[in-house]
């Protein structure tokens, strides 16, 4: 048994007791449940084995989680291969299967995003469904220094330069701090095994090539410890983000001044800003009329308008009108429409700046998503023909998990949407009520069944506008 194993291990342990993800249990009840993502690769296969036994010594449950995504003649090899590892383990063994392919038609991207949702999304499912507090992936000290690379040679702000987070939302990476070689030289001390991906070998993927190609370069002038320096740099960017964020916000608090459907970028409050607060002032102002946080590149055009002459006029993306008045820069939303339209399955339509759509997908039942603006239904309960409309303060619904019918109002106010927001969300309405408060938050009665025989899609995105 090598130190180095035992170091490993002894850092996973500190990594989940910090994040308080590890505490022992008493008698025969566990202290807590942890789910791993498990691909049957070496990383995963190593996560698992340490799960393993921390969870042993730590009266700790453990899962293993596997999403067999239909892409590779291997991963039906690769489920089973999990399945005999939880089975050495001693570990329950979830299985999920997506299909990408339909994601990417769906939602288009690259291969490689569309995988990574479903994947994300299928490990949610299996999360809830084992009762786990948390999801642990195997993301190493490499892949974070990738991540980081990647994402500067694309052009990113703050927040992208953080990297990997190695706790965010459900999901922790406990390894995050470990290197490749050191992850490696811990399955050849064990002598685990596991299966290779032949996809990997590849620089077909951009994430490849720079593993192959760039990581290998700069090793060769910086030597190894340029994977922990870039980590270093990742985490130090994250707390950079995290302040940079608390300053813009508190500058926010005095410049923007909400005027009816309107946002008002106060330019006597920005006067002795730096570029880089007006940047963030921009973009927080922008973010309270959109349901997406914008690209810099819409924040960089708002910050230059504040220098030009009054009366200048900017069309942004989305529908968003910007405006250089005496007071500052008015941010004008897309109109939204007064009457109600008539629709049913299968059709699509606007709805001021945003565009909704649905699909019929039979009695195929996909991965759930985990964006809000994506929802199955079951067609059987609700019908295909229906109304997207403006709520009213009269309308009711049982909203998913309430177990309670709640006015429309008032839960749009308790799940903290900005009132500009609240006033531009429509609901999709059918024989028997309200389907969905659109992009917030499904009805009970449209949810999907276990013996739902008849499934729907439907979507609420922003429009793709281009700059004008």
């Amino acid at each position: 048994m090598s130190g180095e194993s035992e170091s490993i291990k002894a850092r996973v342990v500190e990594f989940l007791r910090v994040h308080g993800l590890l505490t022992r249990g008493s008698g025969h009840a566990a202290a807590a449940h942890l789910l791993v993502a498990a691909s049957g690769g070496r990383d995963s296969t190593v996560l698992a084995h340490l799960m393993a036994r921390i969870g042993a010594e730590w009266n700790t449950r453990v899962t293993l989680g596997t999403v067999h995504h239909g892409l590779r003649d291997e991963a039906e090899e690769e489920v089973r291969f999990v399945e005999r590892l939880g089975a050495t383990l001693g570990a329950g063994v979830l299985v999920r299967r997506v299909d990408v392919l339909a994601e990417m038609r769906r939602a288009g991207g690259t291969i490689q995003t569309a995988a990574r949702r479903v994947r994300y999304a299928a490990l949610e499912e299996m999360r809830i469904e084992a009762g786990a507090s948390v999801i642990l992936t195997a993301h190493h000290a490499d892949d974070q220094a990738e991540t980081l690379l990647a994402h500067f040679l694309r052009g990113a702000g703050p927040d992208g330069l953080t990297g990997i987070r190695a706790v965010h939302g459900h999901v922790a990476r406990p390894l995050l701090g470990i290197d490749a070689a050191d992850i490696a030289a811990y399955a050849t001390t064990r002598q685990l095994e596991w299966i290779e991906d032949a996809s990997n070998a590849t620089d077909a993927y951009r994430r490849n090539a720079i593993r192959h190609r760039i990581s290998p370069a700069i090793a060769d002038v910086y030597g190894p410890g340029w994977v922990r320096t870039l980590g270093d740099t990742a985490r130090l960017n994250a707390s950079l983000s995290d302040f940079l964020r608390q300053v813009a916000r508190a500058r926010a608090r005095e410049a923007i001044v909400v005027d009816g459907d309107d946002v008002l970028v106060r330019r006597i409050s920005l006067n002795d800003s730096s570029e880089f607060e007006k940047l963030m002032v921009c973009r927080l102002a922008l973010r309270m009329l959109l349901d997406i946080t914008p690209g810099f590149g819409a924040s960089f055009d708002l910050a230059a308008l504040i220098g030009s002459s009054v009366g200048t006029t900017l069309q942004l993306r989305d529908g968003v009108t910007a405006r250089n008045e005496a007071d500052g820069l008015r941010l004008s939303p897309a109109p939204v429409p007064r009457d109600a339209v008539h629709l049913h399955l299968g059709e699509s339509v606007r709805w001021g700046a945003w565009t909704f759509t649905s699909e019929d997908l039979g009695a195929q039942r996909p991965a759930f998503d985990n964006d809000s603006g994506t929802e199955l239904v079951d067609l059987e309960s609700i019908g295909v023909h229906w109304r997207l409309r403006e709520w009213t303060h009269e309308d009711r619904f049982e909203p998913l998990g309430a177990g309670r019918e709640k006015g429309v109002g008032p839960f749009l106010t308790a799940a903290g949407l900005p009132r500009i927001r609240r006033g531009r969300i429509p609901v999709l309405e059918g024989p028997s009520g309200i389907i969905w408060v659109c992009g917030v938050r499904l009805a009970h009665a449209a949810a999907l069944r276990p013996r739902s025989r008849h499934i729907g899609r439907l979507r609420f995105f922003i429009n793709e506008h281009t700059e004008s």
